[in-house]
Protein backbone atom coordinates (compact mmCIF):
# COMPACT_ATOMS: atom_id res chain seq x y z
CA UNK A 1 0.00 0.00 0.00
CA UNK A 2 1.22 3.44 -0.97
CA UNK A 3 2.17 6.24 1.29
CA UNK A 4 -0.81 8.16 0.08
CA UNK A 5 -3.10 5.51 0.01
CA UNK A 6 -2.29 4.71 3.79
CA UNK A 7 -2.43 8.14 5.02
CA UNK A 8 -6.13 8.43 3.38
CA UNK A 9 -6.98 5.02 4.90
CA UNK A 10 -5.69 6.16 8.09
CA UNK A 11 -7.79 9.30 7.87
CA UNK A 12 -11.13 7.35 7.14
CA UNK A 13 -10.62 4.75 10.29
CA UNK A 14 -9.80 7.71 12.56
CA UNK A 15 -13.20 9.56 10.79
CA UNK A 16 -14.64 5.92 12.25
CA UNK A 17 -13.01 5.98 15.62
CA UNK A 18 -10.38 4.08 15.78
CA UNK A 19 -7.60 4.37 17.84
CA UNK A 20 -3.89 5.47 16.94
CA UNK A 21 -2.61 1.77 18.07
CA UNK A 22 -4.98 0.09 16.00
CA UNK A 23 -4.82 1.72 12.93
CA UNK A 24 -0.86 1.46 12.71
CA UNK A 25 -1.25 -2.13 13.49
CA UNK A 26 -3.97 -2.59 10.59
CA UNK A 27 -1.76 -0.47 7.89
CA UNK A 28 1.86 -1.73 9.15
CA UNK A 29 3.06 1.85 9.77
CA UNK A 30 4.17 3.33 12.89
CA UNK A 31 1.73 4.71 15.68
CA UNK A 32 3.98 8.46 15.17
CA UNK A 33 2.80 8.76 11.62
CA UNK A 34 -0.25 7.27 12.35
CA UNK A 35 -0.68 10.56 14.86
CA UNK A 36 0.97 12.62 12.56
CA UNK A 37 -1.71 11.94 9.67
CA UNK A 38 -4.55 12.16 11.95
CA UNK A 39 -3.55 15.02 13.90
CA UNK A 40 -6.39 17.13 12.70
CA UNK A 41 -9.23 14.62 13.16
CA UNK A 42 -11.69 15.38 15.66
CA UNK A 43 -13.67 12.68 17.50
CA UNK A 44 -16.95 13.17 18.93
CA UNK A 45 -17.92 11.93 23.07
CA UNK A 46 -18.98 8.65 21.83
CA UNK A 47 -15.92 7.71 19.96
CA UNK A 48 -14.24 9.08 23.14
CA UNK A 49 -15.93 7.29 25.31
CA UNK A 50 -15.46 3.67 23.02
CA UNK A 51 -11.77 4.57 22.90
CA UNK A 52 -11.50 4.38 27.08
CA UNK A 53 -13.27 1.79 27.37
CA UNK A 54 -11.29 -0.42 25.14
CA UNK A 55 -8.33 1.16 26.83
CA UNK A 56 -9.25 -0.66 30.02
CA UNK A 57 -10.65 -4.10 28.51
CA UNK A 58 -8.06 -6.67 28.51
CA UNK A 59 -9.75 -8.84 26.10
CA UNK A 60 -9.76 -6.00 23.13
CA UNK A 61 -7.33 -6.36 19.89
CA UNK A 62 -4.04 -7.20 20.27
CA UNK A 63 -4.31 -7.97 24.05
CA UNK A 64 -6.79 -11.12 23.70
CA UNK A 65 -4.23 -12.50 21.65
CA UNK A 66 -1.45 -11.65 23.91
CA UNK A 67 -3.61 -13.11 26.76
CA UNK A 68 -4.43 -16.23 24.82
CA UNK A 69 -0.86 -16.87 24.69
CA UNK A 70 0.28 -16.28 28.13
CA UNK A 71 -3.11 -18.73 29.25
CA UNK A 72 -1.48 -21.45 26.39
CA UNK A 73 2.02 -21.22 27.82
CA UNK A 74 0.95 -21.09 31.80
CA UNK A 75 -1.03 -24.53 30.80
CA UNK A 76 2.21 -26.00 29.00
CA UNK A 77 3.81 -25.40 32.31
CA UNK A 78 1.64 -26.42 34.18
CA UNK A 79 1.72 -29.87 32.83
CA UNK A 80 5.29 -30.05 32.24
CA UNK A 81 5.55 -29.65 36.26
CA UNK A 82 2.86 -32.31 36.84
CA UNK A 83 4.63 -34.60 34.75
CA UNK A 84 8.17 -33.59 35.53
CA UNK A 85 6.69 -34.21 39.39
CA UNK A 86 5.55 -37.92 38.77
CA UNK A 87 8.68 -38.67 37.45
CA UNK A 88 10.65 -37.31 40.41
CA UNK A 89 8.86 -39.34 42.55
CA UNK A 90 8.70 -42.52 40.24
CA UNK A 91 9.07 -46.06 41.72
CA UNK A 92 9.11 -46.16 45.54
CA UNK A 93 11.42 -48.20 47.26
CA UNK A 94 10.29 -50.11 50.41
CA UNK A 95 11.98 -47.97 52.34
CA UNK A 96 10.49 -44.76 50.95
CA UNK A 97 7.21 -45.80 51.44
CA UNK A 98 7.69 -46.41 54.73
CA UNK A 99 8.81 -42.51 54.75
CA UNK A 100 6.86 -41.05 53.38
CA UNK A 101 3.85 -43.17 55.14
CA UNK A 102 5.15 -42.54 58.80
CA UNK A 103 5.10 -38.98 57.44
CA UNK A 104 1.44 -38.83 56.63
CA UNK A 105 0.91 -40.26 59.84
CA UNK A 106 3.07 -37.38 61.61
CA UNK A 107 1.15 -34.73 60.09
CA UNK A 108 -2.26 -36.08 59.95
CA UNK A 109 -2.50 -39.60 62.38
CA UNK A 110 -3.91 -39.97 66.06
CA UNK A 111 -0.97 -39.57 67.99
CA UNK A 112 -2.68 -38.88 71.77
CA UNK A 113 -5.16 -42.07 71.63
CA UNK A 114 -4.52 -45.53 72.86
CA UNK A 115 -4.97 -46.97 68.95
CA UNK A 116 -3.92 -46.11 65.67
CA UNK A 117 -6.11 -43.75 63.78
CA UNK A 118 -6.19 -41.45 61.09
CA UNK A 119 -8.64 -39.24 59.38
CA UNK A 120 -9.19 -37.21 56.39
CA UNK A 121 -11.83 -36.72 53.59
CA UNK A 122 -9.19 -37.11 50.84
CA UNK A 123 -10.09 -40.64 49.19
CA UNK A 124 -6.65 -40.79 47.42
CA UNK A 125 -4.47 -40.20 50.83
CA UNK A 126 -6.91 -42.58 52.59
CA UNK A 127 -6.57 -45.12 49.98
CA UNK A 128 -2.37 -44.59 50.02
CA UNK A 129 -2.70 -44.80 54.39
CA UNK A 130 -4.62 -48.62 53.60
CA UNK A 131 -2.14 -49.55 51.33
CA UNK A 132 1.03 -48.46 53.79
CA UNK A 133 -0.40 -49.86 56.55
CA UNK A 134 -0.55 -53.34 54.57
CA UNK A 135 3.00 -52.94 52.90
CA UNK A 136 4.63 -51.33 55.87
CA UNK A 137 3.23 -52.64 58.87
CA UNK A 138 1.82 -55.97 57.89
CA UNK A 139 -1.73 -55.04 59.30
CA UNK A 140 -4.18 -56.40 56.69
CA UNK A 141 -7.92 -54.97 56.14
CA UNK A 142 -9.81 -57.00 58.51
CA UNK A 143 -8.09 -55.29 61.25
CA UNK A 144 -9.49 -51.65 60.42
CA UNK A 145 -12.55 -50.28 61.67
CA UNK A 146 -14.06 -46.90 59.70
CA UNK A 147 -16.08 -44.05 60.59
CA UNK A 148 -17.58 -41.76 58.57
CA UNK A 149 -18.05 -38.11 59.72
CA UNK A 150 -20.44 -35.86 57.54
CA UNK A 151 -23.08 -33.15 57.97
CA UNK A 152 -26.28 -33.67 58.97
CA UNK A 153 -27.40 -32.35 55.33
CA UNK A 154 -26.54 -35.56 54.01
CA UNK A 155 -28.16 -37.86 56.39
CA UNK A 156 -30.49 -39.24 53.51
CA UNK A 157 -27.28 -39.59 51.84
CA UNK A 158 -25.14 -42.07 54.06
CA UNK A 159 -26.12 -45.34 52.63
CA UNK A 160 -24.99 -44.08 48.92
CA UNK A 161 -21.71 -42.68 50.69
CA UNK A 162 -20.59 -45.62 52.65
CA UNK A 163 -20.97 -47.85 49.62
CA UNK A 164 -18.40 -45.68 47.64
CA UNK A 165 -16.00 -45.63 50.33
CA UNK A 166 -16.38 -49.79 50.89
CA UNK A 167 -15.87 -49.91 46.88
CA UNK A 168 -13.16 -47.25 46.58
CA UNK A 169 -11.10 -48.59 49.77
CA UNK A 170 -12.17 -52.34 48.76
CA UNK A 171 -13.21 -53.12 52.33
CA UNK A 172 -16.60 -54.97 53.59
CA UNK A 173 -19.45 -52.93 54.75
CA UNK A 174 -19.67 -54.50 58.32
CA UNK A 175 -16.70 -52.81 58.83
CA UNK A 176 -18.19 -48.94 59.10
CA UNK A 177 -19.27 -48.02 62.35
CA UNK A 178 -22.43 -45.72 62.92
CA UNK A 179 -21.62 -42.65 61.04
CA UNK A 180 -21.33 -39.27 62.66
CA UNK A 181 -23.38 -36.56 61.80
CA UNK A 182 -21.96 -32.85 62.17
CA UNK A 183 -25.03 -30.66 63.01
CA UNK A 184 -23.07 -27.39 61.30
CA UNK A 185 -25.66 -25.77 59.20
CA UNK A 186 -23.38 -24.93 55.86
CA UNK A 187 -23.37 -20.92 54.55
CA UNK A 188 -21.42 -21.88 51.89
CA UNK A 189 -22.49 -23.30 48.78
CA UNK A 190 -20.14 -25.99 47.40
CA UNK A 191 -20.12 -26.33 43.14
CA UNK A 192 -20.40 -30.20 43.29
CA UNK A 193 -21.95 -31.21 46.20
CA UNK A 194 -21.90 -34.53 44.68
CA UNK A 195 -18.11 -35.40 45.50
CA UNK A 196 -18.78 -34.78 48.97
CA UNK A 197 -18.20 -37.73 51.26
CA UNK A 198 -17.45 -36.74 54.39
CA UNK A 199 -14.22 -37.49 56.47
CA UNK A 200 -13.18 -40.65 56.82
CA UNK A 201 -11.72 -42.17 60.26
CA UNK A 202 -9.80 -45.64 59.86
CA UNK A 203 -9.28 -47.23 63.45
CA UNK A 204 -6.29 -49.93 63.89
CA UNK A 205 -7.50 -52.58 66.37
CA UNK A 206 -5.62 -54.16 69.06
CA UNK A 207 -2.96 -51.42 68.18
CA UNK A 208 -1.37 -50.44 71.31
CA UNK A 209 2.01 -51.14 70.70
CA UNK A 210 2.00 -50.20 67.18
CA UNK A 211 1.06 -47.18 67.99
CA UNK A 212 4.00 -46.85 70.33
CA UNK A 213 6.09 -48.06 67.70
CA UNK A 214 4.78 -45.09 65.74
CA UNK A 215 5.97 -42.32 67.97
CA UNK A 216 9.49 -43.73 67.97
CA UNK A 217 9.30 -43.19 64.16
CA UNK A 218 8.02 -39.86 63.88
CA UNK A 219 10.91 -39.17 66.64
CA UNK A 220 13.29 -40.83 64.26
CA UNK A 221 12.28 -38.70 61.46
CA UNK A 222 12.42 -35.30 64.08
CA UNK A 223 15.92 -36.51 65.13
CA UNK A 224 16.65 -36.73 61.37
CA UNK A 225 15.84 -33.06 60.63
CA UNK A 226 17.78 -31.96 64.01
CA UNK A 227 21.15 -33.10 62.62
Amino acid sequence: MSKSISHQKARELRKQGLGIKTIAHQLRVSSSTTSLWCRDIQLNAEQIQELERRSHDPFYGKRLENVRKQQKLRALQIEHLFKKGIKDVASLTKKELFAAGISLYWGEGFKKDSQVGFANSDPSMLKFFVFWLEKCCGITKDRLRFRIGINESYKDKITTVQEFWSRYLNINENQFQKPFFQKVKWKKVYDNPETYFGVLRVRVTKSTNLLRLFRGWIEGLRINTSK
